[in-house]
This record gives structure tokens, C-alpha cells and sequence, in this order.
């Protein structure tokens, strides 16, 4: 398994009272937010900087990984207007399967390289070939010989090479008309461990084998450096500024820890050095851009470890944690005026 590759996430968020044992007591939105360790340590607190960037009349888009989908989950329940919505796509299981959908209506993006991937081809940089695809030699769905595998997005697959790029022109689809409806666009960053398709040099989705999938062959690992990410998410800050120069951009990152590392150290070391390159890329993205916000996301869960995780596995979010999330991003950024206040600073 990777970063956030785990079914159970997809439940439902529920205001959840915060646990007794949990380091953090008080999640504080203000203006200024507090700068003193002693403030925290005796108070219990964490605070987040209130920066109104959204209102009733806004779509926002969630991209990347499976913690994309517990904010996306989570603000719908906040009766935030979320996309993408992929979950409009027409179904054919006796020819293709896309991820989870219809009933999980996300795709995944573990790291920049994919999600930098999908703008690009949102804008024509690049067009997936028609024989752009993976052979599975074993056809777990349909009882054929074979079956046919997209290397760009997660668990899609096809009965054949023509059904398979059906989906792949549904998603297409789906994904571009969303971020053109888009005004807000929330980013999770999960790793920075890669898998490069030695055929095209495009990233895949994911590692090699994920849901049951190909690319061992297929792929080569990549450890991605600072520099790389920065790049890539500033390409993509500029592609979304390009569509809309009045969109606002949140960052953060996952902190759904490695379920494995396909480096030379011990899985800790390998979680704690992919996390803190790219927490330093968002921190650097959003001072160099006015229209990025850094919403920390990651520090509320890492503050209150180990209790904000689950007890099952030691990695995935709980859902008190979540709630208090989305309850502090919708008080810090969500202002049901925003739009009269953005027109009267014209």
C-alpha cells in the first residue's frame, strides 16, 4: 500500500467532540494568529490566520490524495459547493471500472507530478495516446485473457484498449469541465516518492501493483527533490491562475503517513523526510504567491498525534480530527458576504 490508499476513509465526517487525551484542546481562528510557544503549551492551543477567500456563490475543487476526499466529504457536509464532479460519469461495468466510482465520486493524486500532470493536459500541454496504456495479464473483472490498465489515474481499467479510453475520455471530460466551473481549488500534497513510465516519462498515478494493478515493469522509482515540487506546483498555480486570474489556491499536505517506502531507510525516517520537503515546497508557494493560502491541516493532526490517528493502523485521520479541520478552514477562509466584500475592494 502508499500514501493514502485505504477504502475506509470514504466515510462520512461527524462533529465529534475532541478526545480527552488530545494534546490540542482549542483550534482558535483569528486575525493574528499566536506566535508563542508558551502561549500554546499553557492553553492548549493552536491558532489559524482568518483570511476570507470564499463564498456561497463559490465551487471549490479538491485534488490530490484520499485526504482530498475526507475535506471534499467533509465540506459537503458543511454544505460547501465541492468538485470535481466525476461522479456524473456513465458507468459501464462490463466494459471499464473507474476507481471506486459511483459510489466514491474522487480520484486520487498522490503528488505534484500528477496533479501538475492533469492541469497540463487540461491546457493541451499533452494528450494521453490511444495506445497509451498498461496490459494486466491476468483479467480479474471480465474473464478475458487480459486487461487493460490506465497509468495515469488510479484503478481504472478496461475490458479492452477501446473501452479502456472510453473512461479515460469520460474523466478527461468530467475533470476539465470542473476546473472551469472551479473558483477555489484545495490541494493536498501526499508524497514525494514517484514512479516514472519509462515509456513516456509521465509519472504514474501511483506504485506499481496499487489496487490490484501493473507498471512493476512499467515504471522506474524517483525520489523527488525540493526543487522538483516547487516547480510543479507552481506551474500549476499558474496554469489555475490562467484559467482564472480571480481563483484562490488552499495548499497542504497530507498526513497520512507511508504505508511503505521504496528508499533505503527505515519507514519513519523515509515518512518524516517526503513530509517536511513537502510542507517546505507549500511553505515557499504560498509566500511566493498572493493568491495561495497554507492551511495547516497537517500541524492540527500532527500536533494532537497519536490520538488523531486511527487506532487501527496508526496513519489514517480520525474523523474528530477531521471535523475540527473543516469546522477551522470554513471559519478561517468562508465569509457568506465574500463576494459583495471582493467587489467593494474594486
Amino acid at each position: 500500500m502508499s500514501d493514502d490508499d485505504d477504502d475506509q476513509n470514504a466515510a462520512p465526517i461527524f462533529d465529534e467532540p475532541i478526545p480527552a487525551a488530545a494534546p490540542i484542546k482549542k483550534i482558535v481562528v483569528r486575525d493574528k494568529p499566536n506566535p508563542r510557544w508558551s502561549s500554546h503549551f499553557t492553553n492548549k492551543l493552536l491558532t489559524v490566520k482568518k483570511a476570507p477567500i470564499f463564498g456561497p456563490d463559490d465551487i471549490v475543487y479538491t485534488i490530490g490524495s484520499c485526504f482530498a476526499e475526507r475535506i471534499r466529504i467533509a465540506l459537503t457536509a458543511e454544505r460547501v459547493n465541492v468538485g470535481p464532479y466525476v461522479g456524473g460519469i456513465p458507468m459501464a461495468a462490463e466494459n471499464y471500472r473507474i476507481d471506486n466510482l459511483p459510489s466514491r465520486p474522487h480520484m486520487n493524486y498522490y503528488n505534484s507530478f500528477t496533479i501538475r500532470q492533469e492541469f497540463e493536459r487540461h491546457i493541451g500541454v499533452w494528450r494521453q495516446a490511444d495506445d497509451d496504456f498498461w496490459v494486466h495479464p491476468r483479467d480479474k473483472f471480465w474473464g478475458g485473457e487480459a486487461m487493460y490498465q490506465d497509468p495515469y489515474r488510479r484503478a481504472v481499467f478496461g475490458r479492452t484498449p477501446e473501452s479502456l479510453m472510453a473512461a479515460v475520455r469520460h474523466l478527461d471530460r468530467a475533470i476539465d469541465e470542473s476546473i472551469r466551473q472551479a473558483s477555489v481549488f484545495f490541494i493536498t500534497l501526499g508524497m514525494a516518492e514517484v514512479f516514472r513510465n519509462k515509456k513516456t516519462g509521465l509519472m504514474a498515478c501511483q506504485k506499481p501493483g496499487y489496487a490490484g494493478g501493473v507498471g512493476e515493469e512499467e515504471t522506474e522509482f524517483h525520489m523527488s527533490t525540493y526543487e522538483e515540487n516547487l516547480d510543479n506546483m507552481s506551474r500549476v498555480v499558474e496554469i489555475i491562475t490562467g484559467i482564472n486570474p480571480d481563483a484562490r489556491i488552499v495548499v497542504t499536505v497530507s498526513p497520512v503517513g507511508l504505508a511503505r517506502t521504496f528508499g533505503e531507510d527505515d519507514i519513519i525516517t523515509a515518512n518524516t523526510e517526503g513530509k517536511s520537503l513537502l510542507r517546505t515546497v507549500l511553505g515557499a508557494l504560498a509566500r511566493k504567491y498572493e493568491n495561495v493560502v497554507y492551511f495547516p491541516s497537517y500541524e492540527i493532526v500532527m500536533a494532537n498525534s497519536p490520538v488523531s490517528f486511527r487506532e487501527d493502523d496508526g496513519r489514517h485521520v480520525a474523523n474528530w480530527v477531521v471535523s475540527k479541520i473543516v469546522k477551522a478552514f470554513k471559519e478561517a477562509h468562508y465569509d457568506p458576504n465574500f463576494k459583495t466584500l471582493a467587489a467593494a475592494a474594486e
